[in-house]
């Protein structure tokens, strides 16, 4: 990671382009969440969502991401700021023919001195006319409505390669039915997160090489509707497998099973109430046990409020903290960086044991741009990594210039402290960035 005196240097060109003629979409790097949070809105107006475009399209691009002080995660950012960082260029392009379709989003980003390529998101997928879908990808998903990230599989994280397959809705009698699974690796050498609990046994157990590498994730999810205001979603995600610092098989035990229940239902006499075009509300109940059974307990809890007017949309969101289990020990091969992809969460961005209360206002900006503010108040137990409580804001821009498009992404956190704690200080501030400028080649 560049100096600070480098970044600095750089933020006279970052206001020029906040500056420059503007557009309506997100960064190149955040289009995979920006699609998964369309779907989102669309979900509450009502509408079907708008597939993929069948045209041809290439992109080149400039930008980066970083991130200095504290943990502070770039919310739906897939991985910008931690687990992708530097400054560099991007090309993204995508084909179709004839049921089949290829992307791609590789960028070459210069950090700490050296320059590494990076494949942000990939695809090869072939759909039928029925609906049926295999792929071979590296895309984010998002399951579960959380606004930090979905409870179960979300994208704050830099999405990893898998194999996946969805099937078409099928109508049944108690409703309209659809299944998503996946099978995928996560890296050879998983970074210890610097948000998750019992961090420096963690680290002790990875200093003593009882880290496995290359574990293997496989989930599959169940969706229901049921006439046109209700969704009912189950899914369950597994974690096991990969080998020691020595190569041996990971033990049996290792294994562990994260598990989702969600009801969505959009709420027309509301919306008429307010005078919006959509309200929704949604309710989940999340589990993560110590082992690989597929239970609700121990139990985290979370429900939202989703209104949407004509070019505003306002997000209203409590998520319980989960139960600690107590300080954990690691005397055999184990993830010891759970369920976690390159140091980022792949379910909710601060974990599973902070409780957060979250408030996510879409608005439009000047020049025809658009905005997103999200502020989260966060709690946790004393001895959490991110501090017994916390303060996380962060604000998105984006327009469309005459040559193509320009966004950026800011998050800032204040961890709080008791003046008495052994930190000695009582507030510790964390931030991290993302932006990127794309010039629409065809």
């Amino acid at each position: 990671m560049f100096r600070a005196h480098s970044r600095l240097s750089r933020f006279p060109l970052l206001f020029f382009l906040l500056g420059a003629s503007a557009f309506a979409q997100a960064p190149m790097l955040q289009d995979g969440a920006t699609t998964l949070r369309q779907a989102r809105l669309d979900w509450t107006l009502g509408q079907t969502p708008l597939g993929p475009s069948s045209m041809p399209s290439f992109e080149v691009g400039w930008g980066g991401a970083g991130a200095e002080g504290p943990y502070a995660p770039l919310m739906n950012a897939e991985g910008l700021g931690h687990g992708t960082r530097g400054w560099g260029l991007g090309l993204q392009g995508r084909y179709v023919r004839e049921g089949w379709s290829f992307s791609t989003t590789f960028l070459a980003l210069r950090d700490q001195g050296r320059t590494t390529g990076i494949l942000q998101r990939a695809a090869l997928a072939y759909q039928t006319e029925s609906g049926w879908r295999a792929a071979l990808e590296q895309a984010p998903f998002a399951w579960g409505a959380g606004l930090n990230g979905g409870d179960l599989m979300g994208d704050s994280a830099r999405a990893f390669p898998r194999i996946s397959l969805s099937t078409p809705e099928a109508e049944l009698p108690l409703g309209r039915w659809q299944a998503v699974a996946f099978a995928g690796r996560l890296e050879r050498n998983p970074p210890i997160p610097e948000w998750i609990s019992d961090r420096p046994s963690r680290l002790e157990a990875e200093s003593q090489g009882l880290g496995l590498q290359h574990p293997v994730l496989w989930g599959g999810l169940l969706r229901a509707a049921f006439g046109a205001l209700v969704q009912a979603n189950v899914g369950v995600v597994s974690m096991r497998g990969g080998q020691d610092a020595l190569g041996h098989a990971a033990p049996e035990t290792n294994a562990r099973t994260e598990s989702l229940a969600e009801l969505r239902v959009r709420i027309p006499p509301l919306a008429r109430w307010l005078q919006a075009r959509g309200a929704s509300v949604y309710i989940s109940r999340s589990a993560a046990p110590e082992d690989r059974s597929i239970t609700l307990a121990p139990a985290r809890d979370l429900g939202g409020l989703h209104l949407v007017w004509e070019g505003w949309d306002l997000g209203l969101e409590y998520a319980g903290g989960a139960a600690q289990t107590g300080p954990k020990t690691f005397l055999q091969p184990a993830c010891l960086a759970g369920f976690s992809s390159r140091g980022d969460a792949l379910g909710p961005a601060f974990g599973r044991e902070v409780l957060t209360r979250t408030v996510e206002l879409g608005l439009p900006l000047f020049l025809e741009g658009r905005g997103r503010f999200k502020a989260v108040r966060g709690t946790a137990a004393q001895d959490s990594p991110l501090g017994p409580a916390f303060w996380c804001l962060q604000a998105e821009a984006q327009w469309r210039t005459p040559t193509g498009r320009f966004g950026a992404s800011l998050a800032s956190l204040r961890q709080e402290f008791p003046l008495s704690s052994a930190s000695g200080a009582p507030a510790r501030w964390g931030w991290s960035f993302g932006v990127f400028q794309a010039f629409r080649v065809f």
